[in-house]
């Protein structure tokens, strides 16, 4: 996935800015916002990647068993595979996904399935209304087609769809047509995610610099009335600073007020002030202690039903000493709130 214009602190994909510079640093203390706390459950995001495919199940076991110490009881696997005209076209629908599922029953955490994805999005999504709704008709086609043709969802680990693109109030909430053809969109997933699994798919948003709070909140607010779906907020942090809670908090309110069911997903990293933010360039290191507490105690009374944690693995691994780290901040700040009436 290219870089987005105009978004937050996801502005190179989740897959993107994991490979720069200073990521290893960045995903030790990921794990924090991905565990479960007295009112919460947790998760965490998983890119499969070429290297995943040959994953032995022992290794499956580690991954997911080291996740679910750290609190998690959900996996959001990224995609299934990469389509378009990337270099980087793959499938992971196969032995791959197979091992995962099962190690996953057997440490009791759920999987929420991403659907494949075509990396050509931020560029089709940048043309014509006609172009776009031809663009995102077969997008839906594809998806659909193929959630009717698989049976993971009879997987004991199977938790759920989630739609693997990112969606923001500039290019969706510009105009009525954009809202109509997102609407119409992501309704055609959510109906056959729903008939297949019984159960809501889950979808990003993020707040993008080129619109406002009210308008992201808006957008939603329109397809949460024509659409059954699960929103996943980025806390855009990472970029834009504590401050964009507050972009967030129209989103918030109305969510809150509808009493939708929502996640939060609480990045814990800051860009690098000098780094370009373009595909290649970007750099992150890991945000301060004293910031990812102010983080989490946001998240634990923002009234999501879930906090979500980007790439616990293979950031967070035992054999690190970032991971150790970790571990030793989770065991003594973390568990001690999970215990807390």
């Amino acid at each position: 996935m290219s870089s987005k214009p105009h978004s937050n602190s996801f502005s190179l994909s989740r897959r993107d800015w994991l490979r720069f510079s200073g990521a290893v640093a960045l995903g030790s203390t990921m794990a924090l916002a991905g565990c479960n706390t007295t009112q919460l459950s947790g998760g965490s995001f998983l890119q499969p990647w070429q290297e995943h495919i040959d994953w032995t199940p022992e290794k499956w076991r580690v991954v997911l068993t080291d996740m679910v110490e750290l609190g998690c009881d959900s996996l959001f696997l990224q995609w299934v595979g990469i389509e378009g005209e990337s270099a980087q076209k793959w499938d992971a629908r196969g032995r791959m996904l197979q091992r995962l599922m099962d190690e996953a029953a057997k440490v009791g955490i759920g999987v929420h399935i991403g659907l494949p994805y075509n990396d050509n999005w931020w560029t089709e999504i940048t043309k014509s209304d006609r172009k776009v709704a031809n663009y995102l008709q077969k997008i839906s086609q594809h998806c659909t087609a193929w959630m009717r043709s698989v049976t993971w969802q009879n997987h004991a680990a199977f938790a759920g769809w989630y739609i693997p693109y990112e969606l923001e109030q500039y290019d969706w909430g510009r105009s009525q047509a954009r809202l109509d053809m997102l609407a119409n969109w992501l309704k055609q997933l959510s109906d056959v995610a729903i008939e297949t699994s019984g159960t809501e798919p889950s979808v990003s948003t993020y707040f993008s610099v080129m619109g406002t709070g009210e308008q992201l909140a808006n957008m939603w607010s329109y397809v949460l009335d024509r659409v059954v779906l699960r929103p996943m907020i980025q806390d855009g942090v990472g970029v834009n600073g504590m401050n964009n809670y507050a972009n967030l908090e129209p989103l918030r309110q109305m969510l809150l007020k509808r009493r939708a069911n929502f996640d939060l997903i609480v990045e814990l990293f800051e860009m690098n002030p000098d780094a370009a933010n373009v595909v290649g360039e970007f750099q992150a290191r890991t945000a301060s202690l004293e910031r990812l507490r102010t983080q989490w105690n946001i998240a634990e009374n923002y009234g999501s039903r879930r906090i979500v944690a980007f790439a616990l693995e293979p950031w967070a691994s035992k054999g690190t000493p970032e991971g150790a780290q970790l571990r030793s901040v989770w065991k003594t700040t973390m568990r001690a709130r999970q215990l807390q009436p």
